[in-house]
């Protein structure tokens, strides 16, 4: 039998692969060397379909092997194109780790924001320039910066970091560098998520919430309360409420997989796994509706867990309604209560780590750049501090100010009774 021996050179820079086999099966050792594994078995498994014999000149030809064949020089071969698109759609076939429903995505993305533009583009030609256009025409299409970045970071770049690596038969890499690495986003306009900003806020929302369904306002009190994802505030069991520790924990979440919600028993993570503290008030309404004996703690009407769409368009719709016609501002999505909450813990002064596992975030950056926002919380100290700073300025400045006004004030009477006395001498005759 054939086999491939791996030699690399002296100074370890290189690698070769050496075919060997004996002649007939049993006769003198015979031998070929490649440089690419690939090629080294595609002529193993030739020399083995000859009976162990060096395979005759034509077959070597008639499978690329013509430059073994003495005095033969073939005519050269122009080197296949690989595609983007090609290469994007082979890069999609080695991931393991992602879900299926993960993967769709991602396709769905690459067929509907990149490859209309580089697609047909030769994998090893695109430059920095052509990825600086693409991100400038994503802009103009009105897709967020967010949005752009999300493609970018999940999809295109991580192919092209694919392609300056060796492929898994060690062939050369197609790219020596990745177009994206240091390549600034596009300048355009931040979106900012609207989030309940006071307690006020909050109160209205909750309040119509009840008002229109108490079911589904414990589960927005719930996801309020806890920072939770929607996939996994709605998939919480009563086994996940522990009352004599005061914290839910996150051991499943519902994930789409081909448009379709199912329970998924991990979260997306490793952070995803985590118990989160909950208020005692709260977690009281936990408990009522963890001895409940049902599957999930919020169920829609027909017993099971909620689907997105439908909580969305029967449930959150309505309450979003009625709390804005009461004055609440903004237009709040459910995902907002979650930004909501990591935006107050963080202007409270919670440690970062906390707020990063609270969140269920791997990296602090994610949860501070993302879901932290700007509020007006800030207002009363900012000028509490400045009003200190400046207090006696001020005070000194109001005391001239009014040195001034009573300076000017005799000034102009002096003036007045001077006029006057003026006046009656000039109207003698």
């Amino acid at each position: 039998m054939a086999t491939i021996e791996k030699r690399p050179s002296k100074d370890g820079k290189t690698i070769r692969w050496r075919v060997k086999w004996r002649t007939g099966g049993s006769g003198p050792w015979d031998g070929e060397q490649f440089d690419r594994n690939g090629d080294a078995k595609r002529f193993k498994a030739l020399v083995e379909a000859h009976n162990h014999n060096r395979p005759p000149a034509e077959q070597l030809v008639e499978h690329s092997f013509g430059y073994l064949v003495p005095g033969h020089a073939p005519a050269p071969e122009e080197p296949a194109v690989m595609t983007f698109r090609e290469y994007a759609l082979a890069w999609l076939e080695t991931l393991t780790k992602p879900s299926v429903e993960t993967k769709r995505k991602y396709l769905e993305r690459l067929e509907k924001h990149v490859f209309p533009r580089l697609g047909d583009l030769p994998m090893d030609k695109i430059t920095r320039r052509v990825m600086r256009e693409w991100q400038t025409a994503l802009l103009a299409t009105d897709l967020s910066r967010k949005t752009i970045a999300n493609i970018r970071g999940e999809s295109v770049f991580p192919i092209f970091r694919a392609s300056c690596r060796p492929g898994e038969d060690e062939e050369p890499p197609l790219r020596s560098y990745n177009p994206l690495d240091g390549l600034a986003l596009p300048d355009g306009p931040r979106f900012e998520r609207d989030i309940l900003e006071t307690p006020e806020d909050a109160a209205i929302l909750l309040t119509a919430a009840y008002e229109v369904d108490p079911e589904a306002a414990d589960l927005i009190l719930t996801a309020l309360a806890t920072g939770l994802r929607w996939g996994e505030v709605a998939a919480l069991t009563p086994e996940a409420v522990q009352p004599h520790a005061g914290t839910v924990e996150v051991r499943q979440v519902l994930r789409k997989v081909n448009r379709q919600w199912v329970v998924d028993p991990k979260p997306k993570t490793k952070s995803g796994y985590r118990k989160v503290p909950v208020d005692p008030r709260v977690m009281e309404m936990l408990r009522r509706r963890a001895a409940s004996g049902m599957a999930f703690l919020f169920v829609a009407p027909r017993g099971n867990h909620w689907r997105y769409e439908d909580f969305y368009e029967w449930r959150w719709v309505k309450i979003r309604k009625l709390a804005e016609s009461r004055g609440l501002r903004g237009h709040i999505t459910m995902h907002g209560l979650r930004h909501s909450l990591l935006t107050l813990l963080a202007n409270e002064g919670l440690e970062l780590s906390s707020l990063t596992h609270v969140a269920g975030h791997r990296q602090v950056s994610t949860t501070m750049d993302v879901y932290v926002h700007s509020t007006r919380t800030h207002h009363e100290p900012v000028r509490r501090i400045v009003g200190g700073f400046l207090e006696a300025g001020i005070r000194a400045g109001e005391e001239q100010r009014a040195a001034s006004a009573g300076r000017a004030a005799d000034l102009r009477g002096r003036i007045h009774r001077a006029e006057r006395q003026v006046r009656p001498a000039a109207a003698r005759p």
